[in-house]
């Protein structure tokens, strides 16, 4: 079977549940190998193709492709870890993508907080507020 060329054949395909596994993983594969990742991504999902899927992976991290890696993610927490991450922005920094490599050091950037510098207030008691802020 070849891949579905419109839009709609390919939504029909991926989510009619008439459509076998085997063919979800086919067509995956094909998109696999004519470099249309998320493509190929959508279809192994569908099919639950661990293979396929691993196989994504491998092309995320060797090309520096954090979108495809958050897709993964979203996945599958377990599937994605730090170190996939770091590696994953260190060959995207080399591949020039920028753009991908900050989406990275955002991702792993730890949550903000309060400012260790600034002194605390204490919380006011209710009707004890200043008539200037009432």
């Amino acid at each position: 079977m070849a891949i579905p060329t419109h839009y709609i054949k390919k939504r029909d395909l991926l989510h009619s549940e008439k459509t076998p596994k085997a063919t979800l993983s086919k067509i995956g594969r094909e998109f696999l190998s004519l470099e249309r990742f998320s493509d190929a991504l959508d279809f192994f999902e569908k099919a639950q193709d661990r293979d396929g899927i691993e196989q994504i992976k491998r092309v995320a991290l060797d090309r520096g492709d954090t979108f495809l890696l958050a897709r993964l993610d979203r996945l599958d927490r377990a599937m994605v870890t730090r170190e996939d991450w770091e590696r994953a922005a260190q060959t995207a920094e080399l591949g020039h993508r920028e753009s991908m490599a900050l989406f990275v050091k955002r991702k792993l950037a730890p949550p903000p907080g309060p400012a260790a510098t600034e002194p605390q207030k204490e919380a006011e008691l209710p009707g004890e507020a200043p008539l200037s802020e009432v």
